[in-house]
């Protein structure tokens, strides 16, 4: 029941244009709570969704499993609602917070090995088939009469660069579920074979939906992250010839498909430092940094209150934005510092730190090392971007943090296991 329910809302929230609407949002965050009573209750009573196993950590959250610097971020949140200037976008805002708090427990309390592989497969098909219907979307098989820019591709979401945002978190986690099925002795299962060319065809739809979104932040904070990655698993000895040979491969098929619309990519190349119609970019994201920071020296210690940036902006409003609604930062620390005082982005960055280093540290678990890239990734492009506020794109973060944090903790468990 508890895999199910998640599920539902992993697949709801980013066909639901992301849920950035009360009308998505609202029942998404209402099944998150559902789901957080049902394992609680469970756990009460002392059931486990599932047999326990040695080395399980099902049905218990140990006190180790709380990410350093979250305590504090969370009692800052809280005070900063207490003092908040608009009390009700910031008592929702506080509600999605604690949503996404509920889940990363429910996940590190109640999945094993087999729950976490199944729960990174269904973000690879989910991720693999927004991105099929992203691109029928671009070459005009179906219509996508909600995209801003309309010239991007976005799939479900409103805007190109959030869903180049989920696409950056699935991506790294099906490259880690790819070198799994090269790695640890397993070539030999006959699934094995049949496994790789899925996820290979996953990862070409993905990484040409990918290209075709042309986020330029996305590009940057992706490429960045999968260096990353690849340094931890060739550190831990995980990446094997055949994995290095297929993920060439890959490469090249992603880049051989940029290439087939290499005037598109190239234009997006040269806009760097312009604004695109529909599109906040350059000078007028400097100008929201620059109201943003006003607002962090008005309120340096507590914020305005957890979501209350779009009512709060109005005040230090820069001239050159009078036309322009600033519902946020476009840069996620400015804006945590903005709504939670000038700690905020600090701690939330410490958090960041501390699940990063974890999951490459657990190199010989591929997906772990994958589910640490897609969190590095989302985390850079927050400098330049605010995909933390996009529900489906964070409720997807959250899930990564928390299968980070379960498998660093699952102490003496083999490969044979996760396999």
């Amino acid at each position: 029941m508890i895999f199910f329910i998640l599920s539902v809302i992993l697949i709801f929230t980013p066909a639901a244009r992301g849920s950035v609407r009360i009308w998505a949002w609202g029942p998404a965050l209402i099944a998150e709570y559902a789901l957080v009573l049902v394992w609680i209750l469970r756990t009460v009573k002392g059931q486990s969704p599932r047999p326990r196993r040695q080395n399980d950590v099902s049905g218990t959250v140990p006190t180790t499993t709380v990410p350093s610097g979250a305590v504090p971020f969370i009692i800052l949140a809280a005070v900063s609602f207490v003092f908040a200037s608009y009390k009700h976008e910031s008592f929702f805002a506080l509600l999605r917070l604690s949503g996404y708090i509920g889940i990363y427990y429910v996940i590190v309390g109640s999945f094993g090995h087999r729950m976490v592989k199944n729960l990174m497969y269904l973000v690879v098909c989910i991720g693999t088939g927004l991105s099929a219907y992203g691109l029928l979307q671009y070459f005009g098989f179906l219509d996508h009469s909600w995209w801003v820019p309309k010239e991007f591709l976005a799939a479900t979401y409103v805007n190109h660069n959030h869903f180049a945002g989920y696409l950056e978190m699935a991506i790294p986690v099906t490259i880690g579920a790819l070198i799994r099925t090269t790695s640890h002795g397993i070539d030999h299962r006959p699934q094995s074979t049949v496994n790789r060319l899925v996820l290979i065809s996953a990862l070409v739809i993905m990484g040409t939906a990918f290209v075709f979104t042309q986020s330029r932040g996305a590009w940057i904070c992706l490429t960045a992250s999968l260096f990353a990655m690849g340094i931890a698993l060739i550190k831990n000895k995980t990446i094997n010839v055949k994995s290095i040979f297929v993920l060439l491969w890959l490469v090249l098929a992603v880049v051989l498909l940029a290439y087939a619309n290499r005037s598109a990519v190239a234009r997006r190349m040269d806009t760097i430092g312009a604004v695109t119609a529909g599109e906040v970019t350059g000078d007028l994201r400097l100008k929201m940094w620059e109201g943003s920071l006003k607002m962090i020296l008005a309120n340096p210690l507590i914020g305005t209150g957890i979501g209350t940036f779009d009512g709060s902006f109005n005040r230090y409003r820069p001239l050159a934005l009078n036309s322009i609604r600033a519902e946020f930062a476009h840069n996620d620390y400015l804006n945590m510092a903005s709504e939670m005082g000038i700690l905020a982005p600090f701690l939330m960055l410490w958090i960041f730190l501390g699940v990063i280093r974890r999951g490459f540290a657990k190199g010989e678990h591929p997906i772990a090392a994958g589910c640490a890239a897609g969190v590095l990734s989302l985390a850079l492009h927050g400098f330049v971007d605010f995909n933390f506020h996009i529900p489906a794109n964070m409720l997807l973060f959250t899930v990564l943090v928390a299968v980070v944090i379960a498998e660093y903790k699952r102490k003496g468990t083999g490969p044979s296991e996760d396999a």
